[in-house]
């Protein structure tokens, strides 16, 4: 460290003038207190060239992960340990698909691309001994960037995004390790549960957890861990606000860590103006606004990833049946395909690694598979981010687009991942538009049989039949990644949408309202309030409140019953909540399913959290209760139980589970945090650590070094921090059931867009803009961001000069 200090340089210099071979004209790059380039540029090619370097300026280890997650080179530059990390990003294929869609991209797009690698390049060769401490500490050096590597963080990004087969995994697994009652009971609020086809042998299920084991694993190193992973976004029409033009507000969930997923940046082209969050890597604005209008993004929650049960030839392994033609002139099979690569290993030799592919995808058991769990039969897998598609070039034209009309023209070319974009503009339009690739098939939660053409998906969704909304009559649109339509939708789009309790809260926090402001927006993006809670709440507090001579019960009575439902920092009836729904599924379900078989079951949120509330519906029902103090009302009763004999099954929750989890929660919480009451405010339970990709998992290895875990720790990481919220609050802050209540996904961004004045927004990261830990960009945007706080972003050129305390000239050589 001190060598690295002594020797090195390593903080980009933000106000010199440069000349490079790259640029046509003079591009101007001002920065503003937080480091947020401002890049004023003649000609786009120059633009782009610019991004690319500021980019590479401050984030440029972080984009040399990105290349090695595309390629699957980790082992090249960090040794053996890497190796299945390295196989599994292969399988994956990014950077397959991305040289696929390079080829058959128009030559303007092409030019962009290459544009803004070169700038990646430029900052890279002339700066060697000012990189960051990471380069360092891994003996490594940067990677020269291909315009393909822009292409193949979309897909790393949309494979982020693409949860839902986890929870596929998990009930396939579960189907064949309980009974088949058991699992319909289980599972009965789940359409169409019959993973296990009748023709697939051994454990399909079992098999495919090794697949979601390796993809759980490299989130861990990465620092993605959670799999809520979407957004709020909701716009207001100007008839609801204050100003009487649209205000727009989105903060999308990501894993976070050091440093932000996100860049800040602000585009000048000839005086048309474009700002928002890019990730370090590409050349769009994902999120943001221009002169005419803004836009944001949630996660649609899509069912975009099939698996198929693949059968070998009986004789000839280097086959596969690719269809069994039950009414034809007999079985017809096909060579499996397959792509060899060499994994290079640092200080150690090379490995041959060999990929198998059907027409359906990869075969993903060969990802260490126990022997035996699938017989003669395979698994592969289909996702619509193996297809050709460039969601980079319609963000481009999104960036610049200047009429709803320009605007729309370019959706219908957003296919991964399944998004639902809103968008407002100064002429008073709001709307969303579902986007992507949504596969049209039969039984869609189903393992599929390879060998069928009745198991084929049969197209995508067409666009126009997509769920969208235009200029609504509420006068707001909002989203929380909840379902998109009713029940009469002809089309199947995903079994997996969040729960609507955040969607449910922003509705009501915007119904009836008619003088909207800028303010309003932030209270609601950093709101608290539980629907969830509340639910379960006045599902339980009746049973509570019957008992008298238990101390514990009667105090957590007492705190429920005063309790406001916000996930305060300093709410101790949050804690007690939060600890009673985790000891409620230990004693109902992972009493009946097992140690292991549990474990598995919450390895995503979605699957306790709902499966759970259904039992809880089913077990009890109530009528009649007063929002805040659980008071009969004349004429109803509070609370009634639902008759045993018609909820039968092993899963049917009591009375004596409600009581018996709620003493458990009282324990665990005196245990914790000690016999006093004020000791268990949510702060003490709920905090987070951001910490970054690589070094914060390597730090928790036993055998780290002090050197390491110091670096790790004390340089690179920050936190804990006491954290408000939880997993179903508007304000997200999820934790793991495997690990609580450590924080681990939650508001990547805050932004809000008053249509009134486009020459600025408000806006807030989750760290700060630099990836070096030695500047102090690394986190200064990290208190606002804890406190809920926002920072004006300004476009106007004269603000941006008062603001700006650094500036930097590109000049050509």
């Amino acid at each position: 460290m001190a060598t690295y200090l002594t020797f090195y340089t390593p903080l980009p210099n933000y106000s010199k003038d440069i000349q490079l071979d790259g640029v046509q004209n003079e591009v101007t790059v001002h920065r503003d207190d937080y480091g947020v380039p401002h890049i004023f540029a003649e000609d786009k090619g120059d633009l782009y060239f610019a991004l690319g370097y500021v980019h590479a300026q401050d984030r440029i280890w972080q984009m040399t992960l990105s290349q090695m997650t595309a390629e699957g080179r980790f082992s090249e530059f960090l040794g053996e340990d890497f190796i299945n990390l390295d196989k599994y990003l292969r399988l994956l294929g990014f950077q397959n698909t991305a040289d696929e869609i390079w080829e058959e991209l128009p030559r303007e797009q092409q030019i962009v691309l290459e544009s803004y690698a070169a700038g990646i390049n430029s900052f890279a060769s002339q700066n060697k001994s000012r990189l960051p401490i990471e380069f360092s500490l891994t003996g490594m050096s940067t990677i020269p960037w291909e315009p393909q590597h822009s292409i193949a963080l979309s897909r790393i990004m949309a494979w982020e995004m693409n949860t839902s087969w986890w929870s596929k995994a998990v009930i396939g697994y579960l189907q064949e390790s309980m009974e088949p009652g058991d699992f319909e009971e289980l599972f009965s609020h789940f359409p169409d549960t019959d993973f296990i086809h009748d023709d697939f042998k051994g454990s399909p299920g079992e098999a495919l957890l090794s697949f979601l084991d390796e993809e759980t694993q490299m989130r861990k190193l990465f620092g993605n861990s959670g799999d809520g992973t979407g957004g709020n976004a909701w716009v207001a029409s100007g008839s609801i606000t204050e100003s009487d033009y649209p205000l727009l507000a989105g903060d999308p969930h990501l894993g976070l860590g050091m440093p932000a997923k996100w860049f800040e940046v602000h585009l000048n082209l000839n005086g048309r103006n474009a700002s928002g969050i890019t990730i370090p890597g590409a050349p769009a604005i994902v999120i943001g606004q221009n002169d005419f209008m803004a836009w944001s993004l949630t996660n649609v929650m899509a069912d975009e990833t099939d698996f198929f049960i693949e059968k070998l030839h009986p004789n000839d392994t280097t086959s596969y049946l690719a269809d069994s033609l039950d009414s034809g002139p007999g079985p017809e099979y096909e060579k499996l395909r397959v792509e060899r690569g060499i994994i290079k290993v640092k200080n150690n030799d090379e490995i041959l690694n060999e990929i198998r592919y059907t027409g359906n995808g990869p075969v993903i058991s060969d990802i260490h598979h126990e022997p035996g769990l699938l017989a003669d039969q395979m698994i592969t897998m289909r996702w619509t981010g193996h297809e050709p598609s460039y969601e980079w070039g319609v963000l481009l034209d999104i960036n610049w687009a200047e009429s709803f009309n320009e605007f729309q023209s370019v959706l219908p070319d957003f296919k991964v991942p399944g998004m639902n974009i809103l968008y407002g503009d100064v002429n008073g339009n709001i709307s969303m538009h579902v986007l992507g690739n949504f596969p049209q098939r039969s039984n869609p939660l189903n393992f599929r049989r390879g060998w069928s053409r009745d198991d084929d998906w049969q197209g995508y969704i067409p666009f126009q039949q997509l769920p969208h909304i235009v200029n609504p009559e509420s006068g707001y649109i909002a989203n929380a990644n909840n379902k998109l339509h009713g029940d009469d939708y002809p089309f199947y789009i995903s079994s997996f949408w969040s729960s609507s309790f955040r969607f449910d809260r922003i509705e009501s926090l915007l119904q009836g309202e008619t003088n909207l402001n800028s303010s309003h927006f932030m209270d609601i993006q950093n709101d608290i309030y539980s629907n969830h809670a509340r639910e379960v709440t006045e599902l339980i507090l009746p049973i509570l409140a019957e008992v008298q001579n238990d101390q514990q019960i009667v105090a957590a009575t007492s705190y429920l019953t005063n309790w406001d439902f916000n996930y305060a920092v300093n709410a101790g009836a949050a804690s007690i909540l939060d600890v009673f729904y985790m000891e409620l599924g230990k004693n109902t379900i992972k009493k009946e399913l097992g140690e292991t078989a549990y474990k598995r079951f919450i390895q995503t949120e979605h699957l306790p959290v709902r499966t759970l509330n259904h039992l809880l519906q089913e077990s009890f029902s109530g009528s009649a209760f007063s929002a805040d103090l659980f008071e009969l009302t004349e004429g109803f009763q509070l609370f009634q139980l639902v008759d045993p004999s018609k909820t039968p099954g092993k899963f049917r929750i009591s009375e004596d589970d409600i009581l018996n989890s709620m003493k458990d929660a009282m324990t665990f919480l005196e245990d914790t945090l000690g016999p006093q009451s004020y000791e268990w405010r949510w702060e003490n339970l709920h905090t987070l650590t951001l910490e970054p990709p690589l070094f914060g998992q390597a730090a928790e290895e036993d055998d780290a070094s002090k050197t390491s875990r110091l670096i790790a720790k004390n340089l690179l990481s920050r936190g804990p921090y006491p954290m408000p919220g939880h997993g179903m609050t508007i304000s997200k802050g999820q934790y793991s059931w495997e690990k609580p209540f450590e924080m681990t996904l939650g508001a990547s961004q805050r932004r809000i867009v008053d249509f009134s004045d486009l020459q600025k927004s408000f806006s807030i990261i989750s760290t700060g803009q630099s990836g070096n830990p030695l500047s102090k960009h690394y986190d200064d945007q990290l208190q606002l961001w804890l406190d809920g706080q926002y920072r004006t972003f300004y476009h106007h050129q004269d603000e941006i000069e008062n603001f700006s305390n650094k500036t930097m000239t590109i000049k050509p050589l």
